[in-house]
């Protein structure tokens, strides 16, 4: 059972844990340390005890974050630390900020703080797409 929830930077993550290099890819992501959630890289990631294991995968808000434990859902990758997490903590490191992706014009806005996906997100519009009228129901809606 979780009871702690700890955000990290990633280099705290880095300093703290100490991610060990994939030796199986000389060319793996993020300057060597991610593997791949395939083949002889996944392999190896499962034979390691639980507590060293790290999935970095993409949020439910459009930011990609690193998450202390085994994960399936949306995982991009897997780290090894030399530390392992704690045992009733969850820890999660941002990599990447949330961006809305307005389907009208197809541009993607950073959004850290989810202000344009909660405010434009039925509409499928971006605060450039939308019309003055349009802004304005959502004003009042709101």
């Amino acid at each position: 059972m979780t009871n702690n929830f700890i955000e990290l930077t990633e280099e705290e993550w880095f300093e703290q844990f100490k991610p060990v290099l994939n030796h199986i890819d000389d060319n793996a992501s993020f300057d060597g340390y991610m593997f791949e959630t395939y083949g002889d890289e996944v392999d190896y990631v499962k034979e390691q005890d639980v507590h060293h294991i790290w999935m970095y995968g993409d949020g439910d808000d459009g930011g990609s974050y690193i998450w202390s434990g085994w994960g399936f859902v949306n995982r991009i990758g897997y780290f090894i630390t030399e530390v392992p997490w704690v045992e009733g903590t969850t820890y999660q490191i941002q990599v990447s900020i949330p961006f809305y992706f307005c389907e009208n014009c197809e541009k993607e806005w950073e959004d850290p703080d989810n202000l344009i996906s909660d405010k434009f997100w039925e509409l499928q519009k971006c605060p450039d797409c939308a019309t003055i009228e349009e802004i304005k129901e959502l004003e009042e809606t709101q």
